[in-house]
C-alpha cells in the first residue's frame, strides 16, 4: 500500500446521533474538511452505521486524493454523539437498581429501583454510622432481575467515598452488573443532584459501550490503530476508557462537537450557535471563541446533573421529532424521536399497504396515535416480560407493524396493548408522523417513501378536523416558532433574566404575535417585533428547511456554513484533551487541616503542609488522567481561592473593635490541558 504524504496530518471524527452517523476526514494543520459522508444510524447494531460511515467516508477520500491511503497513518479517531443526550431525553437506556446510604431522595428520581441501607458519614468526612452490608446484598438481590446496572449514592460520601467503594464491590460480586458510585462523577455537594448524575450513568452505559465497541471493530477492520478519543459536553476530549466508565460526561456531546464545528467552519467567535438534528434541537453562545459553561451543572430532559458542560438549552425538536394530535385535536411535536414513516416504508415496502388499508379508519376517539408502528430492536437485558408484551416482540422481529395490525393478530383492544415499556427499555422503537415526512409531503424532500408521508400525514389531519395542505403548514410553523423560543429563552437566560417565554402561555403568546402568528381572529392592535443582537450561526441537517425563515423572523444575521450537516463531526477532531478536578482543603474537626482528593482524605497539622499536598496531588491527578487518555504536551494550570468568613468583636467597654478572618475553605482548581494527537 502506498504511503500518502500529508496523511499522518489527518484525523477522523465520527459524529453518531440518534438519526444519523456523520463523519470527515479533516487536515489538522490546514484546519480544513477534505473528506465527509453521512449515513443513517441503526439503532439496532451500531456497528453497521459506523462501518457504513468509515466505508464511505474512505471512499471518498480517495476519490479525492486517489487510492493513496495509509490508515496506519491517521493521527486521531475522535467520536460525538448524541445517544446520551436523546436517551435522556426519551427516558431510554438501561433500567437501574439504586442503593442510598444513610438517606433518602425527597423528589423525584430517574429510576423506580432503589433502596435505601444505613451508613454515611458527616460533612468531614468523618464515619458516623457503618454501612450495613446485609442489608445492601438483600437490596441487591430483590432487585437484580429487574435492572440492567446500579449506582450508589452515600450521604456527604463526596467527602470519604470508602462506604460508596464498598457497595460497589458488593454489587460486581453478586451481580457483575455495570456499577458507579456518585463520587466518580462529581466533587460538588447536592445530593439530590449527585445521586441522579449516578443513575443516568449507569443508565448510559450500555449504550455507550455499544458505541465505542462499534467504532473500535471499524477501525481494526480498517487496521486503524490512532487513539480514539470522545467528546465531552463541554468540548474537550477524552479517552475510550473513560467514555465508558462515565458515559454521563458525553451528555451534550453532540451538541458541544457542533459549537466547535461552528467556530472551526465559520471563524464567528461571538454568535449563536443552533444545531438541529434528528432528535433535538441545541442553542449556545459563544463567547470569544468558546462557549459559555454551565456553572451548576448540565439539565437534560428535565433532569439537573452534575456534570460540567457547554450552558446549552436542548429541546425535543427535530427532523424525526414525533408529531402527534390528540383525540381532542391538540397538536404537539416532540420530544420524543421516531423513525420517520417515509424511511421505515423505504426499508419495509409492505407498510405502506398496510398504512393504506388503516388511513381511512376512524380512530378520532381513542388515545393511541393512528400511524404508530413499532419495530423490533432487541430484546431486554434481564427484564421480565408479561406474556403480552413477550407477544408483541415476537410478532415485529421479523419486521415491523403499525399498532391496527398487531391489535387483530392478538386480539386485544390499541388503547390496551402494552407496548410502552418496551420502548421506555429501547427493545422496541416506534415509527410515525415526524417533520420529516412533512418535508416530504411538501415536496421539499424526495429521500424515502412519499406515499406512507402522506398516508400518515392524513390521518393526523382527519384527528386536526382539517386538510392537509393547512395542516402542513401548521406544524411547520409550530416548529419554527419552537425553534424561536428556545433561541430568545437562551439568550435570556444568558442575561441572567428571571424571564423565560417558555414558562408561561401568557408570554408564549406575546412571542408568537412578535414572530407575526395569528394568536386569535381579532385585528391586530399593537405590533412586536424581535432583533438578535448576535449573528445566527445554524448548524444541522435539515437546517436549510428551517432557518431562513427563523432568521426573518428574528431580524438576525445568518450563517449557514459549508460543510453545516458535518459541524458535529467536524467538532469531534477541532478540540483539545482536557481534565479538571478540584481538591479542597477545609478545617479538621478538633483542629488542623482535613484535604479532600477524588480519592481519598488526608489530615494535616499544618496549613501550609495541607496546601502543598492538595496542589501536589491535584496536578498528578490531572496529569496522569490526561496523559492516560493519550494527551500530547500537557501543560497544568492551578486555580486557588482562599475563603474566609470574618468575625467582630469589641471589648468589654464597647471602645476597642477588632476584626478576625475566620477560615472556612481553599478551593484548588487544576486543569491539564493537552495536544490530543501525537504529532
Amino acid at each position: 500500500m502506498v504511503v500518502e504524504k500529508d496523511m499522518a496530518n489527518y484525523a477522523l471524527g465520527i459524529d453518531t446521533g440518534g438519526t444519523f452517523t456523520d463523519g470527515v476526514i479533516f487536515d489538522l494543520e490546514k484546519r480544513t474538511v477534505e473528506a465527509k459522508t453521512k449515513v443513517e444510524t441503526t439503532r439496532h447494531d451500531l456497528t453497521l452505521a459506523v462501518n457504513n460511515c468509515l466505508d464511505q467516508l474512505i471512499a471518498a477520500f480517495k476519490h479525492k486524493n486517489g487510492d493513496q491511503v495509509d490508515f496506519g497513518q491517521i493521527k486521531m479517531v475522535s467520536v460525538s454523539t448524541t445517544l446520551a443526550t436523546n436517551a435522556i431525553v426519551e427516558g431510554q437506556g438501561a433500567e437501574v437498581g439504586l442503593i442510598q446510604i444513610g438517606f433518602e431522595a425527597r423528589e423525584g428520581l430517574p429510576t423506580p429501583y432503589y433502596e435505601v441501607i444505613p451508613g454515611g458519614c458527616n460533612i468531614k468526612g468523618r464515619i458516623v454510622e457503618e454501612v450495613d452490608l446485609e442489608a445492601a446484598e438483600k437490596a441487591i438481590l430483590e432487585m437484580k432481575d429487574h435492572v440492567d446496572a446500579f449506582a450508589v449514592s452515600g450521604y456527604l460520601c463526596i467527602r470519604n467515598p470508602i462506604q460508596e467503594i464498598e457497595v460497589m464491590e458488593l454489587i460486581h460480586k453478586l451481580t457483575g452488573y455495570p456499577v458507579v458510585a456518585a463520587h466518580q462523577l462529581s466533587s460538588e455537594l447536592g445530593m439530590h443532584e449527585r445521586t441522579v448524575t449516578a443513575i443516568l450513568n449507569a443508565r448510559l452505559m450500555p449504550l455507550i459501550t455499544d458505541l465505542m465497541d462499534s467504532v473500535k471493530q471499524g477501525m481494526e477492520r480498517m487496521d486503524i490503530e490512532a487513539p480514539l478519543m470522545v467528546v465531552r459536553g463541554d468540548g474537550s476530549l477524552i479517552s475510550e476508557a473513560k467514555a465508558r466508565e462515565k458515559p454521563i460526561e458525553t451528555i451534550l456531546s453532540g451538541p458541544a462537537a457542533s459549537i466547535i464545528g461552528a467556530l472551526t467552519l465559520t471563524g464567528v467567535k461571538d454568535g449563536l450557535v443552533v444545531d438541529m438534528g434528528g432528535t433535538t434541537t441545541d442553542v449556545a453562545v459563544l463567547k470569544d471563541g468558546h462557549p459559555s459553561l454551565n456553572k451548576e451543572g448540565a439539565r437534560v430532559g428535565g433532569w439537573l446533573t452534575r456534570v460540567k458542560a457547554a450552558q446549552i438549552t436542548t429541546i425535543g425538536l427535530g427532523g424525526d421529532s414525533l408529531i402527534q394530535v390528540s383525540k381532542s385535536a391538540v397538536l404537539t411535536i416532540g420530544p420524543q424521536r421516531v423513525f420517520p414513516l417515509s424511511w421505515i416504508a423505504s426499508q419495509h415496502p409492505y407498510l405502506t399497504d398496510e398504512l393504506e388499508d388503516i388511513h381511512t379508519v376512524d380512530y378520532s376517539m381513542m388515545d393511541t396515535q393512528p400511524n404508530f408502528i413499532l419495530a423490533y430492536i432487541r430484546d431486554p437485558f434481564h427484564i421480565k416480560l408479561t406474556a403480552t408484551e413477550q407477544q408483541i416482540l415476537d410478532l415485529i422481529r421479523e419486521g415491523p407493524h403499525p399498532l391496527h395490525y398487531i391489535s387483530k393478530k392478538l386480539g386485544k383492544a390499541i388503547d390496551l396493548l402494552p407496548w410502552q415499556r418496551l420502548v421506555n427499555v429501547a427493545s422496541v422503537h416506534r415509527a410515525a408522523l415526524t417533520p420529516t415526512d412533512v418535508l416530504h409531503v411538501r415536496g421539499d424532500l424526495d429521500l424515502w417513501d412519499r406515499r406512507a408521508a402522506e398516508l400518515g400525514t392524513h390521518m393526523l389531519a382527519a384527528r386536526y378536523r382539517t386538510g392537509i395542505e393547512e395542516f402542513t403548514d401548521t406544524v411547520l410553523e409550530e416548529a419554527v416558532y419552537k425553534l424561536a423560543l428556545v433561541t430568545i429563552d437562551r439568550l435570556l437566560e444568558e442575561e441572567v433574566l428571571n424571564f423565560l417565554f417558555n414558562k408561561e402561555d401568557g408570554r408564549q403568546n406575546l412571542l408568537r404575535k412578535a414572530l407575526g402568528q395569528k394568536i386569535n381572529k381579532k385585528e391586530k392592535l399593537f405590533d412586536l417585533s424581535i432583533t438578535l443582537g448576535l449573528p445566527l450561526v445554524a448548524v444541522g441537517a435539515p437546517v436549510d428547511a428551517y432557518f431562513p425563515a427563523l432568521a426573518e423572523k428574528l431580524n438576525a444575521e445568518l450563517y449557514l456554513p459549508e460543510n453545516a450537516d458535518v459541524a458535529n463531526a467536524v467538532g469531534t477532531v477541532s478540540g483539545e484533551a482536557m481534565e479538571r478536578v478540584t481538591v479542597l482543603v477545609k478545617p479538621g474537626e478538633g483542629g488542623g487541616f482535613l484535604v479532600h482528593t477524588p480519592t481519598k482524605r488526608e489530615f494535616f497539622m499544618i496549613f501550609e503542609e495541607a496546601i502543598d499536598y492538595a496542589c501536589k496531588e491535584g496536578r498528578n491527578y490531572v496529569y496522569e488522567q490526561a496523559s492516560a487518555g493519550g494527551a500530547q504536551d500537557i501543560e497544568t494550570v492551578l486555580e486557588r481561592q482562599d475563603r474566609y468568613s470574618k468575625m467582630t468583636t469589641f471589648s468589654e467597654d464597647d471602645t476597642e473593635r477588632m476584626d478576625t478572618k475566620i477560615f472556612i475553605e481553599t478551593v484548588i482548581e487544576v486543569s491539564a490541558v493537552g495536544r490530543p494527537w501525537t504529532g
